[in-house]
C-alpha cells in the first residue's frame, strides 16, 4: 500500500494539472526570486564603499518582502486548491480510502510539489542569477567585473524557509481534512446557494475608510506630513476596497433590483442575478487583484521616476563639477581671500588631471526667520506674556548677480529692491526686517524695508539650500530674497549676527574637464582617500570657520547607486505582485467556467436562446474582469499627489516626469491586464463550451 501513495500522488497531481502545474510555478518563479536576492545582498563583487552598501540594505528589504508574501500567497493558493478538491477527496473516502490513506497521499503530494519547486527554483535562480547581477551593476553604474559565485548561505535558507512555508499548508490541509466527514465533502458546492443580503455597515464602513484614505491623500502639502501618513492612507484604502469588493458591490446590486422597471428586462433580469453570485463568490480574490494591481503600478512608477530624475536631481544641486562652501564669520575677525581660495581649487584640479575651465564665486546667507503678520524678523513677537509668530522659517539670502548667473536671467533691482521667492506665505508688497532679539526690549538696529519688485515662481535648488528648495516645493516651504549686490547682503547679516549671531557663507563653483569617472577618481584622490596621506594645505587663503566641497560625479555615482537599487528593487517586486494578479485571474476563470457551465446547462432547459445567455454572461465577466483595474486606476489617480511629495524626500521635484511615469506604467499594465484576459478567457469558455 505504501508503494501505491506515491503513483496515487502524482496521477492526482497529473489530473488536476490546470490547477497545479501555475502553484508549481509559482513556487518555483518565488523561491527564484528569493535566492537571488538572497544572494545580491551577499554579493562579494562590490567594492566596500559606502555607496554600494545600498544595494544590500535593498536586496535584504527584499528578501523580507517577498517571504511575506511568499507565506500570505502560497497559503492563499493552497486554500484555493483544497476547497477545489473537497469533493475528489470526499470521493476517495467513499470508495474506501481511510483519512489515513489520503493523508500519505497528500503528503506526497506535496513533496512531489516542494522537491520540484524548490529545487527548481533554486536552480533556476542560479541560472539567472549572473544575469540579474549584471543588470543590477549597470542599473547602480558598477562598472568594475564580477565573478560567478554560488551563495551556500542562500540556497539553505531558501530551502528551509520554503519547506516551513510548505510544511504549514500540509498542516492546515491535513488539519481541515480531519475536521470534514465524507457526506459532508460529497456535498459540498451541490447544495443550493442563497441569495447574499445587503451588508450596509460593512458597505458604509468601506465607503468611509476609503473615503478617509482619498481625504489624507488629498489634505497633505508637505514632504514629512506625506510620509508620517502614507501608510495610514494605505490601510484605509485597502480597508475600504475590501469592504466595497464584498459588500458595496452587493448593496449596489440589491439597490438596482428593487428598481422593478429596470430589474424586470430579460437583460438586466439575468446579469443582476448572475453579478450577485458572482460578487458573493469573488468579491475577496477581485479585491486581492486591485490591490495587487495598485501595489504593481504605484512600485514600478514611483521607482522608475525616481531614477530616470536621478541625473536631473544631482544637475541642479550641483551645477559644476565641484561646490565648494566656506563659513566664516567676519564679526569674529575671520577674513578669507576668496581669490587664493579659488585659485587653490585651480591648482587641486590640475595637479589630479583635470583642470578647471571655469571658477565663479559668490556670497550668501541663510537665517531661521520669525513670520508674523507678513513681517520677517530673528526674534517672535512677544505680548502680554505670549509669543507670537505665524511659522519659523528658513530664509535665504543672495545678489542679485549670483541669482542672474544661476538662472541665465538678466533682472535688475534699484538699491530698495528685492525678489522674493516663498510657497503658502501670504507677504506684503514690502518687506520689513525689524532685527528683534529675544530680549523683547533689544533691537539690533533701525528696522530694513525694501520693496518686493516679484514674486519669483521658481527658484534654483542649488549647493546647501538645496534640501530647504526641494523639500518645500509644495504648498507651504521657506523664503528665498534676492538682494541688490554684495553690499547689501553683507549690511543685511551685520545686523543679524548682532541679534542672533550665525555666519557668512562664500559658494564656489568649479567646472572640470575631463569624464565623470576621472573627476570622481580626482575627487577621492584630493578630498576622500587624501593622496599623500594629508588634507589639501589652504593656508595662505585667509582665516575661515569651515570649508567643504561637494562632487558632481560623487553625488551622481552615489544617487545611481541609492536610487539604481530603489529602481530594480521596485521592477523586481512589481513583476512578483503582477504574477500573483495573473494567477488569481486564471484560477477565477477557471473556477467560474466549472460553475457557469451548470449555470449555462440550467438556463437552456428553461428556454433561453443560448447567444442570449452567452451575451448575459460575456457582460458579467466583462464587468468582474475589469472591475479592479478601474478601481487600481482611481487608488493611482489619488496616490499621485502623495507620490510626489514623498519623491520629494530624495530632492526629485519633477512632477512632469512623474506624472508620465504614472500614465506609462498605467498604459502598459492595462494592455498587459488585457492580453491575460484573452489568454484565461479561452480557458473560460472551453469549460463552458
Amino acid at each position: 500500500m505504501k508503494r501505491l501513495y506515491p503513483k496515487l500522488a502524482w496521477q492526482s497531481l497529473r489530473h488536476n494539472g490546470k490547477f497545479y502545474f501555475p502553484y508549481f510555478l509559482t513556487i518555483l518563479f518565488t523561491a527564484a526570486v528569493f535566492y537571488i536576492l538572497l544572494a545580491l545582498s551577499r554579493a562579494s563583487d562590490l567594492p566596500s564603499r559606502i555607496r554600494y552598501a545600498y544595494l544590500g540594505v535593498f536586496m535584504q528589504i527584499g528578501v523580507f518582502l517577498v517571504g511575506v508574501f511568499a507565506v500570505i500567497f502560497l497559503f492563499y493558493t493552497n486554500s484555493f486548491l483544497m476547497k477545489r478538491r473537497t469533493r475528489e477527496l470526499g470521493l476517495y473516502n467513499v470508495l474506501g480510502m481511510g483519512k489515513r490513506n489520503i493523508a500519505a497521499v497528500l503528503v506526497w503530494e506535496t513533496l512531489i510539489l516542494g522537491l520540484s519547486g524548490v529545487v527548481g527554483g533554486i536552480l533556476t535562480g542560479m541560472l539567472l542569477q549572473r544575469l540579474l547581477t549584471l543588470i543590477v551593476y549597470r542599473v547602480i553604474r558598477f562598472s568594475e567585473g564580477f565573478s560567478f559565485y554560488i551563495s551556500w548561505a542562500g540556497i539553505a535558507v531558501t530551502a528551509i524557509f520554503f519547506g516551513a512555508v510548505l510544511l504549514c499548508n500540509l498542516l492546515f490541509n491535513l488539519i481541515r481534512l480531519g475536521r470534514q466527514n465524507a457526506v459532508a465533502m460529497m456535498r459540498e458546492g451541490s447544495a443550493g446557494e442563497k441569495e447574499p443580503k445587503a451588508k450596509w455597515l460593512l458597505a458604509l464602513l468601506g465607503l468611509l475608510a476609503l473615503g478617509g484614505g482619498y481625504y489624507i491623500a488629498l489634505r497633505v502639502t508637505e514632504a514629512i506630513e506625506a510620509f508620517a501618513n502614507y501608510f495610514l492612507a494605505v490601510f484605509l484604502v485597502i480597508l475600504g476596497t475590501y469592504c466595497l469588493f464584498t459588500a458595496g458591490s452587493i448593496t449596489i446590486l440589491k439597490l438596482l433590483k428593487k428598481n422593478k422597471r429596470y430589474y424586470y428586462k430579460t437583460g438586466p433580469f439575468i446579469t443582476l442575478s448572475g453579478m450577485l453570485y458572482r460578487m458573493k463568490r469573488n468579491g475577496v480574490g477581485l479585491a486581492n487583484i486591485c490591490i495587487l494591481c495598485t501595489m504593481t503600478m504605484v512600485m514600478i512608477s514611483g521607482t522608475v521616476s525616481l531614477y530616470l530624475g536621478t541625473e536631473g536631481v544631482v544637475e541642479t544641486r550641483t551645477p559644476a563639477d565641484w561646490t565648494s562652501t566656506l563659513r566664516y564669520r567676519p564679526a569674529e575677525g575671520d577674513t578669507p581671500d576668496f581669490d587664493g581660495l579659488t585659485e587653490k581649487m585651480e591648482e587641486i584640479a590640475a595637479v589630479q588631471g583635470v583642470p578647471a575651465t571655469e571658477s565663479y564665486g559668490f556670497l550668501n546667507s541663510s537665517q531661521d526667520l520669525f513670520l508674523y503678520d507678513g513681517v520677517l524678523d530673528t526674534a517672535p513677537k512677544f505680548e502680554d506674556d505670549a509669543i507670537l509668530f505665524d511659522a519659523q522659517l528658513e530664509v535665504l539670502f543672495i545678489p542679485l548677480d549670483a541669482y542672474n548667473h544661476l538662472t541665465g536671467q538678466s533682472k535688475t533691482l534699484s538699491s530698495d529692491q528685492v525678489l522674493v521667492w516663498c510657497r503658502g506665505w501670504q507677504l506684503p508688497d514690502t518687506l520689513t526686517l525689524p532685527y528683534h532679539s529675544f530680549n523683547p526690549q533689544e533691537t539690533a538696529g533701525e528696522p530694513r524695508s525694501f520693496r518686493i519688485k516679484e514674486f519669483l515662481d521658481d527658484f534654483p535648488a542649488t549647493g546647501g539650500w538645496s534640501p530647504m528648495i526641494s523639500a518645500n516645493n509644495g504648498e507651504t516651504g521657506g523664503i528665498c530674497v534676492v538682494v541688490p549686490d554684495d553690499q547689501a547682503l553683507l549690511d543685511l547679516y551685520a545686523q543679524f549676527q548682532t541679534a542672533n549671531g550665525g555666519s557668512m557663507e562664500w559658494t564656489l563653483f568649479t567646472t572640470l574637464s575631463g569624464t565623470d569617472e576621472e573627476q570622481l577618481e580626482a575627487y577621492n584622490r584630493a578630498f576622500v582617500n587624501f593622496e599623500d596621506g594629508a588634507y589639501p594645505d589652504f593656508s595662505g587663503t585667509g582665516s575661515w570657520n569651515a570649508f567643504s566641497t561637494e562632487s558632481r560625479a560623487m553625488n551622481l555615482a552615489e544617487s545611481y547607486s541609492m536610487n539604481g537599487g530603489f529602481f530594480f528593487l521596485g521592477v523586481f517586486l512589481g513583476v512578483l505582485f503582477l504574477m500573483a494578479a495573473v494567477l488569481i485571474i486564471y484560477y477565477k476563470q477557471i473556477s467560474e467556467g466549472y460553475e457557469d457551465r451548470q449555470r449555462f446547462q440550467i438556463m437552456q432547459k428553461v428556454g433561453l436562446e443560448r447567444r442570449q445567455i452567452k451575451r448575459s454572461i460575456n457582460r458579467q465577466i466583462l464587468v468582474v474582469f475589469f472591475l479592479p483595474l478601474l478601481a487600481a486606476a482611481l487608488h493611482l489617480l489619488f496616490n499621485f499627489r502623495l507620490m510626489v511629495l514623498l519623491l520629494q524626500l530624495f530632492a526629485m521635484t519633477d512632477v512632469r516626469l512623474t506624472a508620465t511615469c504614472s500614465l506609462l506604467t498605467f498604459g502598459v499594465f492595462a494592455v498587459l491586464y488585457i492580453l491575460v484576459y484573452r489568454i484565461t478567457a479561452r480557458s473560460y469558455y472551453k469549460i463552458v463550451s
